[in-house]
C-alpha cells in the first residue's frame, strides 16, 4: 500500500489512503501524517479496521493519550463512547447530544488536550456530519485594530458557562471539584507551527477578564459569529472505518444530530495530551 493524500476542503481537512494503522508506521509515514494535521487543521484516515487496542496504540503515535472522564471503555479508560444512544448517566438521564454546539475541546482545563480523533464505527445513512473552523484564518482576518485590542486579553473557561444553552454532561461533586474555572488567552500560539489562532469555546468561556459583562459579552459573541462564518468551514461527511483528528489549537468544530431518528451513530474517541496555552 502506498500512502497518498488528497484536500477535503478549502479553509480544512485533508484525507490520508493507502494506510492500514494495524501494521507499525514507519517514522517517515508519522511525519508525513503529523505534518498534514498541522497545515490542514483535520485530518481523516480513510478506510480503516482497528480493535480498540490497535486505534489507541495508532494514535499515540501522535502523542500520550489521556483518560477520559464519563462513558469510557473500563478496558482502555484513554478510549470514550461517543454515541446516538448517549444519556445525562449522572444528571437526569435524558437524551445527550455531545458538541452540538461550536466548541473545541478541553478548554475548561487548565491543560487541555492537543489534539481529538474520532473512529466511525457506525454511521447514519444521512446527516450526523461534524463542521469545522479554521481559527487560524478567522484571526489572521481580523482587522488591525480587533487583533491589536485583544491580543493579550484572557478569558474565563467554566465546565458550566452561563453563556451557553447547550446541555453537558452533569459532573459529580469531585470532577468538579478537579476541574475549577481557568483563564485562557483569547488568541494563543500554536506550539508547533508558531501561528497565531483566536482560541473560543462558545460553550464554556463566561468573561473576558478586566471587561464589564455587557462589553465582553458584545465582544465575544462578535468573535464568535466572524470565526463561524463559512468560508473559515469544513464540513466532514463520515465514512465508515474514518479516523478523523483535528488541531482543537487551532479550530472549533461542532457535531450535526440532524439525522433520522433511529438511525445509529456511533464513535470512539481519544483525546492527545496538549500544553498550558499561551
Amino acid at each position: 500500500m502506498t500512502l497518498s493524500f488528497s484536500k477535503l476542503g478549502s479553509a480544512a481537512g485533508i484525507a490520508a489512503e493507502g494506510i492500514d494503522l494495524n501494521a507499525a508506521t514507519d517514522t517517515g509515514t508519522r511525519i508525513a501524517l503529523r505534518q498534514a494535521l498541522l497545515e490542514n487543521l483535520v485530518l481523516c484516515i480513510r478506510g480503516q479496521r482497528l480493535d480498540i487496542t490497535a486505534y489507541r496504540d495508532a494514535i499515540c503515535g501522535f502523542g500520550p493519550a489521556i483518560p477520559q472522564v464519563a462513558q469510557k471503555l473500563t478496558d482502555l479508560p484513554e478510549i470514550a463512547i461517543i454515541s446516538s444512544e448517549d444519556r445525562d448517566f449522572q444528571g437526569d438521564g435524558k437524551k445527550l447530544v455531545a458538541g452540538a454546539d461550536w466548541h473545541t475541546d478541553d478548554s475548561y482545563r487548565a491543560v487541555p488536550c492537543s489534539l481529538t480523533t474520532l473512529y466511525a464505527l457506525a454511521i447514519p445513512s444521512n446527516g450526523g456530519d461534524t463542521q469545522f473552523t479554521n481559527m487560524y484564518r478567522a484571526y489572521a482576518d481580523l482587522d488591525a485594530a480587533t487583533r491589536q485590542r485583544i491580543d493579550g486579553l484572557k478569558v474565563v473557561h467554566s465546565y458550566y458557562s452561563t453563556r451557553t444553552n447547550q446541555t453537558v454532561p452533569t459532573r459529580n461533586a469531585a470532577e468538579l471539584a478537579a476541574t475549577p474555572d481557568v483563564v485562557h488567552p483569547l488568541v494563543r500560539t500554536h506550539p508547533e507551527t508558531g501561528r497565531k489562532a483566536l482560541y473560543m469555546n462558545p460553550t464554556r468561556m463566561e468573561e473576558i477578564v478586566g471587561l464589564g459583562r455587557a462589553d465582553s459579552d458584545a465582544l465575544l459573541d462578535r468573535l464568535i459569529a466572524h470565526a463561524t462564518q463559512e468560508k473559515y468551514q469544513y464540513r466532514h461527511r463520515w465514512q465508515l472505518g474514518d479516523i478523523v483528528i483535528w488541531d482543537n489549537r487551532c479550530t472549533m468544530h461542532k457535531a450535526n444530530p440532524d439525522y433520522a431518528r433511529g438511525e445509529r451513530r456511533l464513535m470512539h474517541r481519544i483525546m492527545v495530551e496538549g500544553t498550558v496555552p499561551v
